[in-house]
């Protein structure tokens, strides 16, 4: 019976994805009965079909699909309905796994049945940094609202379904979305909301491989959106004690991102910026220093 399923959205991977799948198998050890591997391949026009050919025999219980949705929101979500796992855990098909950390992880797993096992990316540029040094995991118990303060401060942990294990009656209940981008974050705030039992492992078992064309360094006006839009889903979400450090999401990005805005969006945070001016904000322990000396430098230049 599966316990784990193990879902790689793969488009235009052909220079990666055997590496990555490589490190999967090094991954599982023994507990290949345990798990199955879901790929999809979304819209790939090089040799991204041959790799996923060639690799299935080697992969345990492998299901894979070739689709052409150009949205790696409709892939994930599709691949979740696949899954039969009682856990799900995501792969992207650049990234890496530390040798035996997915043995240990159905191991803990099992023990402990959370809701939850949250785990520190450990990103990385330079592949000639990475370490197969594993130590097993040994994570520390959060509850909902340790959980909820350091994904809010980026503390540890931000709203990345990779390398993250997650129950599937709790994707089942967040529906991944149609999105391009931030499909994650669009998500991962209910997750939590309707998680109790929560661990955390800082000891990172999963290389997230940063390149010149990811994400963070390709924004646009169409990215920013979506961003808009999870920032104000999250705001409704999570109590209202938590608004102070909502609130340096909305600063960010009205810092970093202004110029893609458009005038309502840039109502949307300007309204939340400004409420930054205020005591509740200043005094409020969970907001880091920085974040009140950014402020005090808006005012400033108000």
């Amino acid at each position: 019976m599966t316990f784990l399923s193990v879902i790689i959205a793969a488009h235009n991977a052909e220079k990666t994805l055997a590496a990555t799948l490589e490190s999967l198998n090094t991954a599982l050890g023994d507990t290949r009965d345990a798990v199955e591997v879901i790929l999809f391949n979304d819209s790939s026009d090089d040799a991204t079909q041959t790799i996923i050919d060639q690799w299935v025999p080697r992969l345990p219980n492998a299901l894979t699909r070739c689709v052409n949705y150009r949205n790696v929101g409709q892939v994930r979500s599709s691949a979740v309905a696949l899954a039969s796992g009682e856990y799900i855990t995501m792969l992207d098909s650049d990234d890496l796994l530390k040798p035996l950390s997915l043995h240990d992880a159905v191991a803990f797993l099992r023990k402990q049945q959370p809701d939850m096992l949250l785990t520190r990316l450990l990103e990385i540029r330079d592949l000639r940094k990475i370490s197969t040094d594993w130590q097993g995991f040994t994570p520390e118990a959060l509850t909902q609202d340790d959980a909820i303060r350091r994904f809010l401060i980026h503390k540890d942990f931000q709203a990345h379904l990779i390398g993250q294990f997650i129950r599937r009656d709790i994707y089942q209940r967040n529906p991944i979305p149609v999105m391009v981008c931030y499909e994650d974050f669009a998500v991962f705030p209910g997750m939590l909301m309707q998680a109790s039992q929560i661990f955390y492992q800082r000891a990172g078992h999963y290389y997230y491989v940063k390149r010149p064309d990811s994400l963070s360094t390709t924004l646009d006006a169409s990215k920013i959106t979506p961003l808009v839009e999870c920032t104000l889903s999250m705001e409704k979400q999570f109590p209202a004690k938590f608004k102070p450090l909502i609130n340096c999401h909305w600063f960010d990005i009205y810092s970093n991102h202004r110029a893609h805005l458009t005038p309502q969006q840039m109502q949307t945070v300007k309204k939340r910026v400004d409420e930054l001016y205020s005591l509740g904000f200043f005094f409020a322990g969970d907001v880091r220093f920085s974040y009140k000396k950014r402020a005090i430098k808006a005012w400033l230049k108000k």
